[in-house]
């Protein structure tokens, strides 16, 4: 059974990575660049994802079951934050503020909107998505608190605005009450809605390969420090998490969705946001890099693991 599902999952990954591979071709090329890629970040994140979320909220079908798993991974959400926040605590303190920040932010966030989303529809499909869109409102709020906190070298303000009025959030807002309330989408809304939003795996996956594209390859793989927030962020956060969720008896897609997030590897926007609050862009980008490149084989295996015990 085990084997089945790393096979299974393992073959979804590769086919993300593949699609990845085509923004790393085009931005060798000179076709698509890093550039293109950043300024297609702004209609993802701010209009394709959240019509996506949207979306699925609003054709899933209505039932105590999923009602019961929303709150469920709002709690698995934040836990799985705050474990990853508590093992960053006891990291890298003799470094400074802004370094510390860079590796504590990278071991906290996933890229759970750009990867774990894209992988949960082609694993779970739209449950995938509904759980995971949890997870995604629950990484913004950490993000614009404790994320730039961090990241800033503890210098940053915390804005509430957008800690409430994002994206992600806003999504998740909109879409609770459509799937409480199940009104009957007219179809000439309900499909161009279903159009756009299945663009964010492919869109989303081609920016991240225009990412790797600029990478070093050489800096990722000969810091190790590095390597030791690829551990964290992809193996001990994910296994203990599954080891918590599994006692307090969270099973099935919502588990797997769970397990998903968590095991993502280092958010993509760690290089901005560095260099937004004047810290290390390279070594976010290098964090990044890496953790994305061994998620190829981790995450099959931990994705894997939680379908087997759930």
């Amino acid at each position: 059974m085990f084997l089945e599902n790393l096979k299974t999952i393992g073959l979804q990954v590769l086919i993300l990575y593949l699609i990845a591979g085509i923004g790393f071709a085009t931005d060798k090329a000179g076709i698509f660049k890093q550039s293109d890629g950043k300024r297609l970040i702004d209609l993802l994140f701010n209009v394709i994802l959240p019509i996506a979320i949207i979306h699925t909220f609003m054709t899933m079908e209505y039932s105590k079951e999923h009602i019961k798993g929303i709150l469920i991974a709002f709690a698995c959400s934040f836990a799985t934050h705050l474990l990853g926040a508590g093992i960053s605590l006891l990291t890298f303190r003799k470094r400074s503020l802004k370094e510390r920040g860079i590796y504590h932010y990278a071991m906290i966030l996933s890229n759970a909107a750009f990867l774990a989303l894209p992988l949960a529809k082609s694993v779970i499909g739209n449950e995938g998505i509904f759980y995971c869109s949890v997870y995604v409102a629950v990484f913004n709020v950490i993000a614009f608190t404790l994320g730039i906190y961090e990241i800033s070298g503890h210098q940053a303000r915390l804005d509430l605005k957008k800690l409430i009025f994002n994206p992600g959030t806003i999504s998740v807002l909109i879409g609770l009450p459509l799937f409480l309330l199940q009104p009957k989408i007219p179809y000439f809304i309900d499909y161009p809605m279903e159009i756009v939003g299945n663009c964010n795996s492919p869109l989303a996956m081609i920016v991240f390969g225009t990412f790797l594209a600029n990478s070093s390859f050489k800096n990722m793989f000969a810091k190790k420090e590095i390597y030791f927030v690829s551990l964290v962020r992809l193996v001990v956060i994910p296994l203990c998490m599954l080891g918590i969720f599994y006692v307090v008896g969270v099973r099935g897609p919502l588990l797997t969705a769970m397990l998903i997030s968590a095991s993502a590897p280092t958010a993509t926007n760690t290089a901005m946001y560095a260099a937004k609050y004047d810290n290390d862009t390279a070594l976010g980008s290098e964090i990044a890099a890496q953790s994305s490149v061994l998620s190829v084989i981790t995450m099959p295996i931990i994705v894997a693991l939680a379908m087997v015990v759930g």
